[in-house]
């Protein structure tokens, strides 16, 4: 990835990394089990969608919808992030829905 993850890629979680829900709080824990940070209502949300079946502009648009926010800073917010997680090795970006 060089730049920043595309709006039209698809986001898919990379195997062993995983998200868990301890109360009000979500964790993202990487493939060796560190906790990696803890995440609001709107990232948790964006990592649950990010399973290879959608793009990116699509996980936005979601977003948005179920959080009553604007499209297009949800898509900022939305590419900012998940191109963070693929920095960090806990997403694929995709070309395509597989």
């Amino acid at each position: 990835m060089s730049g920043g993850f595309g709006a039209e890629r698809v986001p898919r979680r990379r195997s062993g990394a995983e998200g868990q829900r301890f109360g009000a709080d979500f964790l993202l824990l990487d493939a060796e089990g560190r906790t990696l940070r803890g995440l609001n209502a709107t990232a948790m949300r964006v990592w649950e969608l990010s399973d290879g079946t959608r793009s990116a502009r699509s996980v936005a648009e979601v977003v948005a919808s179920e959080f009553s926010i604007d499209v297009a800073q949800a898509l900022t917010d939305t590419l900012r992030f998940l191109s963070e997680l693929a920095r960090l090795g806990l997403i694929d970006e995709l070309q395509e829905v597989r």
